[in-house]
């Protein structure tokens, strides 16, 4: 007969006796047998203390409210597990489970369940399980432990970059550790056994290390060293080059003769790149520090040449400490004449007595406001030698904000200050030079004048009265005697025009300079009918300006544009204005007085001229051609610069030959 059917007409008939139950309760394992339909245990062998010591009720009662397995959420899922675990099988096929019980007291209790099948339904789903559970809980803890310490191992292996090997002599593989498996790249899950082929190790030492490691590990083993270390490279699975650091123990049997080898091998590369670098620095700790003995001895040069020096003040201690610069600044030529402690007291002394009272007024405001402080005073040095010196430096505070040290430095300027006299000097004398220049041209100019009209006067007359007397030779001196005359009476109204220029004879007001434009244009009407010109004017800004010289400069400029073209083409001219950004006022280095700057562009389609010119063409008399193609006395941008400079402005020229030109005007927005 078959077992599981017996088993099942004794479970499920009334033909248990004695003699089976007895046999039941004598094994020691926990059988029970469990309905899948229902998911009720219809039969225990009361072997409890397998099932974590819970009574018999509790246990039969697993419908209800007890369910003490951890490693599933309730009962339906057990039920559920079990159903799944047994389709497909057949009556009598074995299945194996485990379940984590939780005892009363919360202690966890590990169980192995051996189920067979004994019925299934009309449908083949399982109906009836009986289970035979063992208690492996001191197994179970044991593996964990084991488990949780080879962890742990593995665990600093990883942290430490090291692994361990062991090999038995006479054996073809080597037992590794998961951290060697690491440190050579390879997957320790792709050998279960931890064995690794014998002569792998090897293979991966780098060639210029391998014969020398091999020839040393045979003379550990031949002379039987119980400890011994070495390092070498290795390149793991990856190509990765790696630097190993190996210590090993050799173990032997009885006889003295080595049976076993042990050891760790860890990967010190980045500690030896560390060494490597900590080397560097510190040769490059000596270079600088040999650097900066050079450094002090060219500062000490530099004082000498310099004639400057630097010092620190202790305020509490009242302690002065000079470089030999400063010593030499007050002493002269023999620092060993000052006192061996030098402090404020002395300072002073050497102050000169007119600028004492203001150099110790800047010290306490310095020590009030706890601001830097720059000044300069003359002092008499240990020679009797008088001095004037620049003092630059600042105050350092403690914690709670009081000053306790003066660090600066205090340069030598007697020199520099001899020199700003005499460029003073020079300046001025400069300045009454210019004065008297314009001065002169102004006059000149002025009493040219009457001269010049006589001389035209009388030469039209003669011209008029006397024409018909003289010979054609005669007329044409006359005229060309008018005509330098004309030439002469424009070039010293210009003149006028350069001197007024370079004099201010006005105040600045507020000016327009659209109205400015509508009136030039309204002068050169004629000009422009004449030529066709076509003239577009942008928006142009309010300024402060000197308005004569404002409408001479726009005058110069258009009269220009509209001159300088070819006589096939119509004058083109435009002009607008835009404000300069910050960018253009640092790279044209304009005033940094004034905030803004506006930008005036006018723009022709002239002859232009080569950039070569660009600059030339400002300067007083300069033509660029003669006065067979093009009027003019070369006057006129020398004009235009200088209204431009009285205003603190900026003139540029931009163009090329034939392609015209642009005069770029930059002013200030006041």
């Amino acid at each position: 007969m078959d077992l599981s059917k017996y088993l099942l007409e004794v479970f499920c008939s009334e033909k248990q006796n004695d003699l089976f139950d007895s046999f039941l309760r004598a094994i020691p394992d926990f059988v029970y047998l469990l309905d899948l339909t229902d998911g009720k245990i219809t039969y225990l062998n009361e072997k409890l203390g397998v099932l974590a010591y819970y009574s018999e009720e509790e246990v039969m009662s697993l419908d209800k409210s007890f369910f003490p397995v951890k490693n599933y959420e309730n009962r339906e899922d057990f039920i559920k597990h079990l159903n799944t675990l047994f389709e497909g099988a057949e009556e009598g096929d074995n299945r194996s489970f485990k379940l984590e019980l939780q005892t009363k007291e919360g202690k966890h209790h590990f169980v192995r369940n051996r189920g067979t099948l004994l019925r299934k339904n009309k449908e083949g789903t399982p109906t009836k399980v009986v289970v035979i559970a063992e208690d492996i809980t001191a197994e179970t803890e044991s593996f964990n432990r084991e488990k949780q310490k080879q962890q742990q191992l593995n665990d600093a292996e990883n942290l430490f970059r090291y692994g361990s090997w062991d090999w038995q002599l006479g054996t073809d593989y080597v037992t590794w550790s998961n951290g060697l498996y690491d440190i050579f790249g390879y997957d320790a899950a792709e050998y279960p056994d931890s064995k690794m082929d014998y002569g792998t190790y090897t293979k991966h030492i780098v060639e210029e290390d391998r014969e020398r490691i091999v020839t040393l590990s045979l003379d550990i083993i031949d002379k039987k060293k119980k400890f011994y270390e070495f390092e070498h490279d290795i390149i793991d699975k990856q190509g990765k080059r790696k630097h190993i650091a190996v210590k090993g123990r050799c173990f032997m049997d009885e006889t003295g003769k080595v049976v076993r080898v042990m050891g760790t091998s860890e990967d010190v590369t980045e500690l030896s790149e560390l060494k490597d670098t900590l080397t560097y620095k510190v040769e490059e700790l000596s270079t600088a520090y040999d650097e900066l003995k050079k450094a002090k001895s060219l500062f000490k040069e530099a004082e000498a040449l310099m004639n400057y020096g630097s010092f620190d003040w202790d305020v509490e201690k009242d302690e002065i400490k000079w470089s030999d610069g400063l010593k030499r600044l007050f002493a002269g030529r023999d620092i060993t004449q000052l006192p061996e402690k030098l402090n404020y007291r002395f300072y002073d002394s050497r102050v000169h007595e007119d600028d004492r009272e203001r150099v110790s007024q800047i010290v306490q405001n310095s020590i009030q406001n706890k601001d830097s402080y720059s000044f300069e005073h003359r002092l008499v040095d240990l020679e009797e030698q008088e001095k004037t010196v620049q003092t630059k430096g600042w105050v350092v505070t403690d914690d709670e904000g009081k000053v306790v040290r003066f660090i600066g430095n205090t340069v030598d300027i007697s020199e520099m200050k001899v020199y700003e006299r005499e460029l003073e000097m020079k300046v001025e004398e400069l300045n009454r030079s210019n004065r008297e220049l314009e001065q002169f041209a102004y006059v000149a100019s002025h009493d040219l004048q009457e001269p010049l009209r006589k001389i035209m006067a009388f030469g039209e007359r003669l011209s008029l009265k006397f024409s018909e007397q003289l010979s054609s030779d005669g007329q044409f001196y006359i005229n060309r005697m008018l005509d330098a005359t004309n030439r002469m009476k424009i070039l010293i109204e210009n003149l006028l025009s350069y001197s007024r220029a370079s004099r201010k004879l006005e105040s600045m007001v507020s000016v327009d300079l659209n109205d400015v434009i509508t009136n030039v244009l309204s002068d050169l009407e004629m000009k422009v009918q004449e030529t066709q010109a076509d003239i577009s004017v942008g928006n142009l800004p309010v300024i402060m300006a000197l308005p004569s010289q404002m409408q001479q400069l726009f005058q110069n400029l258009i009269s220009n544009a509209i001159k300088f073209v070819s006589p096939d083409k119509k004058p083109i001219v435009s002009i607008k204005a835009t404000e300069v950004t910050k960018q253009e006022i640092q790279e044209l280095n304009l005033a940094k007085k004034f905030k803004n700057y506006i930008k005036i562009s006018i723009q022709d389609n002239g002859i232009g001229f080569e950039a070569e010119y660009s600059e030339k063409i400002f300067i007083i008399f300069q033509r660029l051609h003669g006065r067979a193609d093009f009027e003019g006395t070369g006057l006129g941008l020398a004009i235009c610069k200088k209204i431009v400079e009285n205003h603190q402005g900026y003139i540029v020229a931009d163009s090329e030959l034939g392609k015209g030109a642009t005069f770029t005007v930059y002013l200030p927005l006041i």
